[in-house]
């Protein structure tokens, strides 16, 4: 009879221990689950202050504090590096004025935030070769960020630039 009990007590201990084994890698998930959404929802409000940076407050000082200074965007067509985006934003930020950013919706996984915005603004200054026309502007953006280390490394962006042109007022040829 004391065998009997010493087996049982035995296998209750094994029992316990492989629950306790269980409940640990368990634990352990859940935490890098929590960790993985932490991560996540950080990376859309970097998103977020990023479009609200630049197209609601219009700081160009936005793009030194949330782009690596080796970023790449890609787009209609490709800039490299913090300097040459300053320079590209610029031409856009003074072309247009009264601008205002709806996100939509962000959407994260891993390292990656999708946006969809809307954007109004008001052409009133030069772009590139297109004058003042001062029409209103309203246009759909869809965009893919890779965030490291805390700043946007990496953007694909996909807005119809024909409808742009139109809203300006160019024909086409």
């Amino acid at each position: 009879m004391k065998a009997i009990r010493f087996y049982l007590f035995l296998l209750s201990v094994a029992l316990l221990g492989m629950v306790s084994c269980n409940n640990k890698q368990l634990t352990e998930e859940l935490e890098g689950l929590k960790a993985q959404k932490q991560l996540e929802e950080t990376n859309k409000s970097i998103v977020q202050r990023y479009w609200e940076g630049k197209w609601e407050e219009r700081r160009i000082e936005i793009l030194d504090e949330l782009l690596t200074k080796d970023v790449i965007y890609h787009g209609s067509s490709s800039i490299n590096g913090v300097e040459e985006y300053k320079q590209v934003y610029s031409m856009y930020r003074s072309a247009f004025h009264d601008t205002h950013i709806v996100v939509d919706e962000l959407i994260a996984e891993g390292d990656k935030v999708m946006s969809r915005c809307q954007l109004r603004g008001f052409h009133k200054g030069q772009l590139g070769e297109i004058p003042p026309t001062g029409n209103e502007l309203h246009l759909k953006a869809y965009t893919v960020f890779r965030i490291k280390d805390g700043k946007i490394a990496e953007e694909w962006e996909l807005l119809n630039e024909l409808e742009m042109m139109m809203q300006l007022g160019l024909e086409l040829k």
